[in-house]
């Protein structure tokens, strides 16, 4: 598997960051981290788009599906409204998640990429291209790639934070109507009790995270955060925009 692995994910992802150091950023180990992982977000484009998507339209679907449990009682006229409603906004609960474990093994591949990016295999390199000389690894005169970096570390750790509270619901006109009420059952109480507490973890927990594991590798690493969550921003800024104006 490991293999498997190095051959579809890992190497090709190592050797896209072999030839931008040699031919656009000219050795400098900072700028060639940011442009991987920026090319590497624009091939993943397709599927994270409609990740994003299938979560912004349960976004908008929750106050719905939320009347529907309370109006419906019955597991199985629940089942039957709440598979209406996935078709009315044409989207359904699984699809986001197949997205991302689709997306898994080339985020981890770049991951490690990054994670090793000062330790050139020269084993791994394709033969038709040429072994990196000169490696500048001190990023805009202030960072060195390979050392900590509290200043990034912070940063990765803001830039994730902005992400989580763009992923998070969005109100929506009569949703405090429908969660002002009290839940029918304990089973549903449970249900939105450990929702909102993996919201919560998303958007606060997280970044403190990130921000650790940033500050505890390298400013490496911590570069590679903050460039991903800001192409993430963006990207779910932009569909956000586009979905509003199908409105």
């Amino acid at each position: 598997m490991s293999v498997l692995w190095n051959a579809i994910f890992y190497k090709p992802i190592f050797n896209i960051l072999i030839f931008i150091i040699n031919n656009i950023t000219f050795g400098d180990v900072g700028f060639a981290i940011i442009f991987v992982t920026i090319i590497i977000k624009f091939i993943l484009y397709p599927l994270t788009r409609k990740s994003i998507k299938s979560q912004i339209l349960m976004k908008r679907m929750d106050p719905e599906i939320k009347l529907i449990k309370k109006n419906f009682p019955n597991k199985e006229e629940q089942a039957k409204k709440t598979f209406e409603l996935y078709k009315k906004y044409g989207t359904n609960p699984f699809s986001g998640c197949l997205v991302v474990l689709i997306q898994l093994p080339v985020i981890f591949a770049l991951y490690y990429v990054i994670l090793k990016g000062l330790k050139i295999d020269n084993g791994l390199i394709y033969p038709f291209l040429n072994k990196p000389g000169i490696l500048n690894t001190n990023f805009l005169g202030y960072f060195e790639i390979g050392s900590k970096s509290l200043i990034l570390a912070i940063s990765a750790g803001i830039t994730q934070f902005i992400q989580g509270y763009l992923a998070s619901p969005v109100p929506v006109k009569n949703e405090i109507e429908i969660t002002t009420d009290k839940p029918n059952n304990n089973e549903a109480s449970f249900q939105d009790t450990m929702a909102s507490s993996m919201q919560m973890n998303i958007k606060y927990f997280l970044p403190l995270f990130i921000a650790y594991i940033a500050w505890q590798i390298s400013a490496a690493v911590a570069l590679y955060f903050i460039t991903s969550n800001i192409f993430t921003i963006v990207q779910e800024w932009y569909i956000r925009k586009t979905l509003e104006e199908k409105k």
